[in-house]
């Protein structure tokens, strides 16, 4: 079937239906509103006759329920007080559940302002802002009740906890307070995790009370103002429904693609994520109307624990199936926030470097548009970095910075750039049915790319020649610690042993008279050297643990090593060591990858 067959086939009639429908659920994971939701996908897909599963794991997550901010000036019995509403992140303490406080379950402090930036694009949303190193970082924060601006991302509130505050206020950008999760830990925690969730009371309230607070704070008796903070949360164990439909492939079946999107949500979640879920319900409908001509299957997975397990539905799944898709996914992409209004843009997309043809193909094709790609956050379910699958997309189309700005809009981290990102006001009228279709064929015809190209759509030449750029970028930094001669001549041995590879066995494989066997032969190389690779750029706690939902830039522990030694505080022969193991891990990957190629 040619690709044009496939995009005439899409329409909006069953995605349109989907989203009308979650407009009444609310589908917080763990709740009935999320095991409706699955239900009805689970009638769509078996009423369309696709194969599917649902699977009921236990996931382990953090449910805000309420929050109160209290502001005095002369203590909580005499002065002026302020009490305003707030909400409190998943993952944050619940004062009500034993943490030392008053006897109405406020903790309380003597309060500090520390101002932050706000955040430029969704790189600085999701990377957080590291307070000691803005304004304010020479303050002592020891018991105090730290009132900041932004998001409580999860670098914010571990630096603040770091640095002794007893609780943690945040001045969300908007009158709206965006719902949010303040933990660190990727997923469910284990043995070694647990202990990293947050140990302090986290909450935000509006631009305008929080204008109220910092002008308190900055008077006159602001030395003697105090902040209260009252969190409640459940925190615990909840069974929740993941739905995973497959397409079988009919000539390479075992080998699959990946295409997934969190089903649960904050409040009714129309452009965070029921356009995802509508988009990807339609997908699976086509490509189960077309499956003769797939010839490796799809599996579409709608997760759940997304917002309030920090992707704890993603990480489950990479655990229960971590040997088949190590062995046998070809790529992943995430459906997140598709089909939005006044989404015209496609300049938040998320790209290795070895899917940035696949992406932006796939945008020019099936939309008309150019696409502006970046490397991945430690964000949107992105549970498969430490077995190494490739991804791309993350979030889709969104409203262009000039209009962003014209609207007096601030960054956020979905909804096509709307400002009703995880608030009540993420309603019906946040999609755009017109937009609905153009992204919907922009993730089927990437899908049925990556499903049915001989030779799997990733460029390791590209991703070879990242590495060698990177190293390069680090010896002129960190020469002065280790001699990065031998990590340099590894990383042009790579780019040599993959561009030689891709000439000798992938261009042949390509051609029409290749074998099965060649092709499969092929592939399999390629992805075992994805494995090896992804796992090397973007991971540091190995395959079959998660990393933390902090910001993990390429060459991590490269990287770890130069900010300490701009920091200036730690012992250089800590660093020489950590340059060591980190150049031994490269010149080590790199030797595996040459085994494979030569092979």
């Amino acid at each position: 079937m040619h690709e044009t067959t496939l995009l005439q086939r899409i329409r909006t009639d069953e995605a349109w239906a989907l989203v009308e429908r979650f407009t009444a659920l609310e589908r917080v994971s763990g709740s009935p509103g999320e095991d409706e939701a699955a239900c009805y996908i689970h009638d769509r897909l078996a009423s369309l006759g696709v194969p599917h599963q649902v699977f009921r794991p236990q996931l382990y997550l953090s449910i805000p329920r309420e929050a109160t901010v209290r502001c005095s000036v002369g203590g909580a019995d005499s002065g002026s007080i302020i009490e305003m509403p707030a909400k409190t992140p998943s993952f944050s303490i619940s004062t009500a559940s034993g943490v030392p406080s008053g006897g109405d379950g406020f903790v309380r402090g003597r309060a500090v302002y520390v101002p932050a930036g706000p955040a430029a694009g969704i790189t600085d949303l999701f990377a957080g802002q590291d307070v000691a190193a803005g304004a304010g970082g020479a303050l002592d924060l020891t018991g105090r009740i730290v009132l900041t601006d932004g998001l409580p991302m999860p670098a914010r509130v571990r630096d603040l906890e770091q640095r002794g505050a007893a609780a943690a206020v945040f001045i969300s950008p908007g009158e709206r307070i965006h719902e949010s999760i303040c933990t660190a830990v990727w997923g469910t925690p284990d043995l070694v995790t647990h202990d990293r969730r947050p140990r302090i009371a986290v909450a935000s309230v509006c631009s305008s009370d929080g204008d109220i607070l910092r002008e308190t704070i900055a008077g006159p008796e602001g030395d003697r103002a105090e902040l209260g903070v009252r969190t409640r949360l459940d925190e615990s164990w909840y069974e929740c429904p993941l739905v995973v439909a497959e397409i079988p492939g009919k000539r390479w079946p075992d080998e699959f693609v990946l295409l997934h999107g969190h089903l649960d949500s904050w409040h009714v979640g129309i452009g965070d994520n029921a356009v995802g879920n509508a988009a990807m319900l339609e997908i699976a409908r086509v490509l189960w109307e077309s499956r003769d001509s797939l010839d490796r299957s799809v599996r579409i997975a709608w997760w759940p624990g997304h917002s309030t397990g920090r992707y704890a539905g993603s990480t489950w799944y990479a655990d229960a199936f971590a040997r088949d898709i190590y062995r046998n996914c070809v790529v992943h992409l995430n459906c997140d926030s598709p089909g939005c209004r006044w989404a015209t843009a496609f300049h938040d997309l998320t790209v290795m470097a070895e899917t940035d043809s696949l992406a932006h193909g796939a945008v020019r094709d099936a939309a008309g548009l150019p696409a502006e790609g970046a490397m991945p956050e430690r964000a949107g379910d992105l549970s498969f970095s430490n077995l190494g699958v490739s991804t791309l997309f993350m979030l889709s189309s969104t409203m262009s910075l000039e209009d962003r700005q014209q609207r007096g809009y601030y960054a956020v981290g979905g909804c096509g750039g709307n400002i009703g990102w995880h608030t009540e006001d993420d309603t019906l009228e946040i999609a755009d049915r017109d937009n609905l279709l153009r992204d919907t064929r922009v993730y089927a015809l990437a899908v049925w790319r990556a499903a049915n190209d001989r030779i799997h759509p990733l460029d390791f030449r590209a991703t070879a020649a990242q590495l060698n750029y990177l190293i390069g970028d680090f010896a002129e930094s960190l020469g002065q610690l280790m001699d990065m001669g031998p990590a340099r001549q590894a990383a042009a041995e790579l780019a040599r042993s993959v561009n030689q590879l891709y000439r000798q066995q992938v261009v042949p494989a390509q051609s029409a008279g290749a074998t099965d066997d060649l092709v499969q032969a092929c592939n399999a190389k390629l992805r075992r050297i994805g494995r090896v690779l992804v796992n090397l750029l973007y991971s540091r706690d190995g395959r079959y643990r998660q990393d933390p939902a902090l910001p993990v830039p390429p060459l991590p522990e490269l990287d770890a090593v130069r900010r300490a030694l701009q920091g200036g505080e730690v012992d250089h022969g800590f660093l020489r060591t950590e340059v060591v193991r980190a150049l031994n891990r490269i010149v080590g990957a790199v030797d595996e990858v040459l085994e494979i190629v030569n092979a």
